[in-house]
């Protein structure tokens, strides 16, 4: 006599192997969302540094930006006592190797004190994402990869970051 349709086991080892593709799947989800997020924090506080910079330039007026472990503050100019022009709170953690804001200068330079230059790294444990630091130098604002996350601050530095 035929059978049609399948046996309880074909059924079981099917639900079994969709089952394994999915974690699979969810595993992949999360890593790539994390990956997402990560890079447009970096890239939001890149824009606005940039456009920070360009008012500063246009307007002909110095400006502040303060970057803390939480918070990311643009201020209309140098004094950071004054309520900021634009606060945003951060998502993921980040660590700078310089002591307090970054002055954007008339010309739209960053004056910098410390004579390697200014990073600015997410620090997030297992981070997938290609773009996790910000290096800042007189005349440049890039993004890059920050070599050794998970570190400490004094490793948030230029040396320890590759740019992209």
């Amino acid at each position: 006599m035929r059978q049609n349709g399948f046996s309880l086991v074909e059924l079981v080892v099917i639900i079994g192997i969709i089952g394994i593709l999915l974690s699979i799947v969810t595993l992949q989800f999360n890593t790539y969302t994390t990956k997402a997020a990560v890079e447009a924090q970096v890239k939001m506080m890149q824009s606005d540094l940039m456009t920070a910079r360009s008012q500063s330039l246009f307007q002909k007026r110095s400006r502040a930006v303060e970057v803390t472990a939480t918070q990311f503050s643009i201020y209309s100019s140098t004094v950071t006592a004054v309520t900021p022009v634009s606060q945003r709170t951060l998502k993921y953690a980040t660590l700078s190797n310089g002591a307090g804001p970054i002055i954007i200068n008339s010309n739209g330079l960053i004056n910098d004190p410390s004579n390697g230059g200014r990073s600015i790294c997410l620090s997030i444990g297992d981070n997938p994402a290609t773009i996790d630091a910000i290096v800042l130098s007189t005349t440049r604002i890039q993004l890059g990869k920050w070599l050794t996350p998970g570190g400490f601050a004094n490793d948030c530095k230029s040396a320890n970051i590759t740019q992209q």
